[in-house]
């Protein structure tokens, strides 16, 4: 079983995805994987650097990466559910909002199996971008617009897929997991 933690920047994905894994694997006795994307740390490298910024070749390394993290996820037999911190939903949402098209970036990943549940950590661009650690090269404006098309991609995505659950983070952290959980219930009983 596969479930996707999806959101903008600093949503809080991956303080939730380490607290399900937590939660799961104590109280509902599952062996939980937990991973994250991008998976690999040679692509995430290329990712990273500044020369590779062109919309299209991130979307293929994110592609590549995802494929050796799936190859690499379908042979994890021992583990009953698996939890990723980003899936693909995270490369449709930020590339399209570079520019890229929804339909070639869907096309690029329809092989890759589809989570079970998504859950879409959902938060204005303004409040996330407080959360985000800021650096030399943070440029205020242009993440601010880079993230408000994410979230209204990710809001878009997410009106045609059931399996897409959208909760709330702005509220507390409690109230976020619990929410969370009760989806995850819904789906493990």
């Amino acid at each position: 079983m596969l479930i996707a933690i999806e959101g903008i920047d600093g949503s809080g994905k991956t303080t939730l995805a380490k607290e399900l894994k937590k939660w799961l694997e104590n109280e509902k006795k599952k062996k939980v994987l937990l991973t994250a994307e991008p998976f690999t740390e040679e692509i995430s490298k290329l990712i990273q650097e500044e020369g590779w910024k062109d919309p299209v070749t991130l979307t293929l390394l994110f592609s590549a990466d995802r494929g050796v993290h799936v190859n690499w996820i379908m042979k994890q037999n021992q583990y009953d559910i698996i939890v990723t911190d980003r899936y693909y939903y995270s490369t449709i949402a930020y590339q399209a909002a570079m520019g890229i098209d929804k339909n070639w970036i869907i096309e690029v990943n329809k092989f890759f199996p589809k989570p079970e549940l998504t859950l879409l950590l959902d938060i204005p661009a303004e409040i996330a971008i407080t959360r985000i650690k800021k650096d030399d090269k943070f440029n205020f404006k242009e993440k601010l617009s880079l993230l408000q098309k994410v979230r209204e991609n990710y809001l878009e995505i997410a009106k045609n897929e059931n399996s897409i659950k959208i909760i709330n983070s702005t509220k507390t952290f409690e109230e976020v997991l619990s929410e969370a959980k009760n989806y995850v219930e819904e789906l493990i009983s």
